[in-house]
């Protein structure tokens, strides 16, 4: 059971995050960010896919909420995608308040 605000990072994933044609994949798709969210101010964007958050591997969207379960807003964490130009992004971000329910 969680307890108290929810820590927030801003991005809609894809509704099959982790898996593309049968086959794992090496992290989660991002279909949006939220404007003025931690994950905007980091410069990610739709499309970019996210393969580590505070420190852990991601595959799937149930990674993410697990690598943030520990964490709330205001904190500091790592956030890695890789570049369509080839060259990986890792950003330090505060975590917002995440909407209820």
């Amino acid at each position: 059971m969680h307890i108290g605000a929810t820590a927030f990072l801003g991005v809609q994933l894809s509704a099959d995050a982790g898996f593309q044609g049968g086959a794992a994949s090496a992290g989660v798709s991002i279909v949006g960010v939220e404007s003025r969210a931690a994950a905007a101010r980091a410069g990610m964007t739709a499309g970019d896919e996210i393969v580590s958050v505070a420190g852990h591997p991601v595959a799937s969207s149930s990674d993410i909420q697990s690598a943030l379960q520990g964490h709330h807003p205001g904190d500091r964490i790592s956030i890695s995608w890789p570049g369509t130009s080839g060259q990986d992004h890792t950003a330090s971000v505060v975590l917002a308040t995440g909407p209820v329910g």
